[in-house]
């Protein structure tokens, strides 16, 4: 009977150490989400800025075509500066927005490293020892 409080102990403590680790873990895990999180967050308002400055650019270029077309005068040459202004902002405008689908393109998923470790975590606790 002496024996049943000193195994009732040692369980105890185990189970202290392992609510420990998983809170060691837990909290791991959730620092690595916010960074995650920051890090979505500034491609976010990076993807908002491309894409605005894409749509200005290329609305500079519909409005210069659009002045192009009505501003005749008879100095030729006038005209011919128009449409290249026009041309160079509608250019610009594709550029920012080719930019913008690279930008999106080449970045992982949001939280992937989170979900990657949360993975081998499962992995770790549900392998039988």
């Amino acid at each position: 009977m002496s024996r049943l409080p000193m195994i009732i102990s040692r369980m105890t403590g185990a189970a202290g150490r392992v609510s420990g680790l998983a809170g060691q873990i837990l909290e791991d895990r959730l620092e690595l989400l916010a960074l995650e999180l920051r890090e979505a967050k500034i491609r976010l308002v990076q993807a908002w800025l491309l894409a605005c400055i894409g749509v200005v650019f290329s609305m500079l270029g519909l409005l210069l075509l659009v002045l192009a077309g009505v501003y005749i005068l008879p100095p030729e040459w006038k005209i011919y500066g128009l449409v290249t202004a026009a041309a160079t902002s509608l250019l610009a405008g594709v550029i920012t927005f080719i930019a913008l689908s690279r930008h999106l393109g080449q970045k992982p998923l949001a939280f992937e490293q989170s979900l990657a470790e949360l993975k081998k975590d499962l992995t770790c606790f549900s392998t039988k020892n």
